[in-house]
């Protein structure tokens, strides 16, 4: 009997220490504003490569984000280990903060995709009768018919309010407040609004615009002749984060082949020069071939004037 018992405790043990290592993954958080859709495809193929990585991703707009993080902070609590958002301006903040991990033969802030704000129509409004360009929707037969998202909600719409306000001058909102228009919400919003036919154009990220189109969207996209506006997603390490190595890992992730591959599924423009263009759209040289490139300056400076961009449009727009 003491035998069978000895067995039983040593299996019991060995039992326990087999559990136990089998639940040992490392955590890592992602906070991100990848849409879901497309961050869990990532997430699925990053800890198949690093089963004993287990990542926990919080998914939300980059305002969302930025007030999560600076809450955590405030608290001394931080739980992110790595920032994957679509506000490269927030990143470059942190890094002036000494907030940032600084890992070798690695900027602080990595750019990691692109996105492209364009226009959009609803398909009833005839081609004659769309608007070529950004300038273009300040014109008067464009009253009241204009979706966009908030700069206050969406880190995509204040990139895009903080260069229109750059390459136009706050002239632009004023005349776009004269015409009308709508602010609220993120992407997602622009484009049940104009798919609705409540507006019947919109100002929005393509990628929304592109997979809204592949699941029968009756909308169509306008490539801005004066410059369509590259938003550069990027990512940054935390250095307060707990888990520095896996953080690095899912970082490098994003970046290789693989990564960008995943990116490019989610009609997202990839930084790898191996990768695809996404399905169905034009190339992004082609289409930014006008447009008012992004400088670390220009970021430093938007960055800066985060608040007041945000506090000047609301008073235009949303007041």
């Amino acid at each position: 009997m003491r035998h069978v018992i000895g067995l039983f405790s040593l299996a019991l043990i060995l039992g326990l220490g087999a559990a136990g290592r089998a639940s040992a993954k490392s955590e890592v958080w992602v906070y991100t504003s990848i849409y879901k859709e497309f961050i869990g495809p990532i997430e699925a193929a990053f800890e198949k490569k690093y089963p004993d990585l287990d990542v926990q991703v919080f998914q939300a707009g980059s305002e969302k984000i930025q007030a999560k993080v600076e809450a955590e902070l405030l608290a001394k609590k931080p739980q992110a280990d790595i920032l994957l958002t679509s506000d490269p301006f927030y990143s470059v903040e942190l890094k002036s903060r000494g907030l940032a991990f600084e890992r070798p033969g690695h900027e602080a802030v990595e750019t990691n995709y692109y996105s492209l704000m364009v226009l959009i129509a609803h398909k009833d409004v005839p081609a004659a009768k769309r608007p070529k360009s950004f300038a273009d929707l300040q014109k008067p037969e464009f009253k009241g018919l204009i979706q966009a998202g908030s700069p206050l909600e969406s880190g995509t719409t204040f990139s895009t309010v903080a260069y229109l306000s750059r390459k136009f001058g706050w002239e632009y909102f004023e005349k776009m407040k004269a015409n009308a228009l709508a602010s609220s919400g993120g992407n997602s919003v622009v484009i049940q609004k104009v798919e609705s036919g409540e507006k019947k154009l919109g100002i929005v990220l393509l990628e929304n615009a592109l997979a809204a189109q592949k699941r029968g969207s009756p909308i169509e996209v306008i490539y801005p002749e004066d410059g369509s506006i590259p938003v550069p997603s990027v990512q940054v390490i935390m250095k307060d984060g707990k888990n520095h190595d896996g953080a690095a890992k899912f970082a490098d992730f994003i970046l290789s082949d693989e990564g960008q591959k995943l990116l490019v599924d989610g009609y997202m423009y990839p930084v790898s020069k191996t990768a695809p263009q996404p399905a169905g759209a034009k190339p992004l040289a082609e289409v930014t071939a006008k447009s008012t490139p992004w400088t670390q300056e220009l970021f430093s400076e938007v960055g800066k004037g985060a608040k007041d961009i945000k506090k000047k449009f609301a008073a235009l727009i949303l007041e």
